[in-house]
């Protein structure tokens, strides 16, 4: 045991001692390119990387996503039903994996949020 109480083995990853362990099965990596390849998850991180102190309310993201939709197809999405994708599907799921902190209404960087910028920088240098 550690001075933490936090078990030796429990820390030990297959890069070693104090090293953090990294699941690259393929249900993991499955699941991360899923979360990933939609485009409005992506558009999440963009928007809250662009706004004011990095937080955003539900409503202005909806607002954003349901124009820049509407901008980019023929589809005139209602800002209810983007709304509410937003709420049931696309922020819980962002927030599982840490990248976003999604309460009371308002959106925030969660702890994974570095890691989700660097990985859109990577696929489009342009964010």
């Amino acid at each position: 045991m550690t001075s933490d109480g936090e078990d030796e083995q429990d820390r030990t990853g297959p890069l070693g001692k104090d090293q953090r362990y990294f699941d690259n099965s393929a249900e993991v990596i499955a699941e991360r390119a899923k979360l990933w390849t939609n485009s409005r998850r992506q558009h999440v991180v963009r928007q809250v990387l662009a706004a004011p102190n990095r937080e955003m309310s539900l409503r202005q993201l909806a607002q954003n996503l349901r124009d820049y939709i509407d901008e980019r197809s023929d589809q005139d999405p209602d800002y209810d039903d983007v709304r509410q994708t937003l709420r049931r599907r696309h922020l819980p799921l962002l927030s599982e994996h840490d990248v976003i902190d999604f309460e009371d209404n308002i959106i925030r960087p969660g702890p994974e949020f570095g890691a989700a910028v660097e990985l859109l920088v990577r696929n489009d240098p342009r964010v």
